[in-house]
C-alpha cells in the first residue's frame, strides 16, 4: 500500500509538471506570435516596434571603459566587497556595494540614417528587481576582477585607493565592468517615445546580437521541446498515477 501510494504521488506531480511546461509553452507561444506579427521597422518608429541596427555612440559621444579603457558606447562597473560589513549576521546580502558607476548617457542604436537612444535596461542586466527578462545572445561584454590579499591582482584607477588599503584579510573585492562595443549588429524590441527605445511594459523586450530569423528559431525550438516535455512527463505521469489509484481504491475496507 505504502509503494502503491508514493507512486500515486509521483505519478500526480508528473502530471502537475507538465501542467508547468504548458504555461511556459504558452509563453513561448506569445512571444513567437509576436515576433512573426511584428517585422522590423525604421529606426525612429514610434510605439511597440522591432529594429535591426547597430549599436553606436549616445549623446555624450566616445566612452572609454574603465576597468579595461576599451572603447565603447556606454558602460556600467560594479565594486562589491564580499563578505558584508553591514550585514555580519546572515540576515541581508553577502556583500557591500562600495561603488556604481555608468556612462553619462545612454548608448543608441542606428541604421546609419538615423538613430535612437537605448534604455540601459535593455542593453544589460542590473540590479534593479523590475527589469525585462532578455533572451537571446547580450550585444554586451563583461570583464570580471577579483582581489584580495591572497590572490592580489592590479587594480584600474577607478577603484579607490582608501578601499584597497581597508582590504581586511579575510575580505575581497569583486570589479564587475559591463560594456557595449560599437558596431555590434543588433536585433530589438521594445517600445520607442520621445525619450528613446525603453522595454515594453508587458510582453516581449528583446535587445541581442541574433538576428531575427535566429530568435525565431530559437523560440519555435523552445516550444518544441516544451511539448515534447509535456508528452513524457503526462505519459509517465499517467502510467504511475493510474494503475496506483485502481489498486488502492479496489483494497478492501
Amino acid at each position: 500500500m505504502t509503494v502503491a501510494t508514493v507512486t500515486l504521488c509521483l505519478g500526480i506531480l508528473l502530471v502537475a509538471g507538465a501542467g508547468i511546461f504548458v504555461l511556459l509553452i504558452l509563453g513561448d507561444l506569445r512571444a513567437l506570435w509576436i515576433l512573426l506579427r511584428l517585422r522590423p521597422s525604421p529606426i525612429g518608429t514610434r510605439g511597440r516596434v522591432a529594429l535591426e541596427g547597430t549599436t553606436e555612440y549616445g549623446a555624450a559621444g566616445r566612452q572609454i571603459a574603465p576597468v579595461t579603457g576599451e572603447d565603447c558606447t556606454w558602460y556600467r562597473v560594479l565594486l562589491l566587497r564580499e563578505p558584508s560589513r553591514a550585514f555580519s549576521t546572515g540576515d541581508g546580502p553577502d556583500h557591500d556595494v562600495i561603488l556604481e558607476a555608468e556612462s553619462p548617457s545612454w548608448p543608441a542604436l542606428t541604421d546609419h540614417s538615423r538613430r535612437i537612444p537605448v534604455d540601459p535596461r535593455l542593453v544589460s542586466p542590473s540590479r534593479a528587481l523590475y527589469d525585462p527578462i532578455m533572451s537571446g545572445t547580450p550585444a554586451y561584454t563583461v570583464t570580471e576582477l577579483e582581489h584580495s590579499h591572497a590572490k592580489p591582482v592590479p587594480l584600474p584607477a577607478i577603484v579607490p585607493t582608501d578601499v584597497i588599503d581597508g582590504l581586511r584579510k579575510s575580505e575581497r573585492l569583486h570589479l564587475t565592468e559591463i560594456r557595449v562595443p560599437r558596431g555590434r549588429t543588433v536585433f530589438a524590441m521594445g517600445r520607442v517615445t520621445t525619450r528613446g527605445l525603453l522595454p515594453n511594459r508587458t510582453g516581449l523586450t528583446v535587445f541581442t546580437t541574433d538576428s531575427r530569423a535566429t530568435t525565431i528559431t530559437t523560440r519555435r525550438e523552445d516550444v518544441r521541446i516544451g511539448g515534447t516535455a509535456v508528452v513524457w512527463l503526462t505519459a509517465i505521469g499517467l502510467l504511475l498515477a493510474v494503475p496506483s489509484a485502481i489498486y488502492l481504491l479496489t483494497l478492501p475496507g
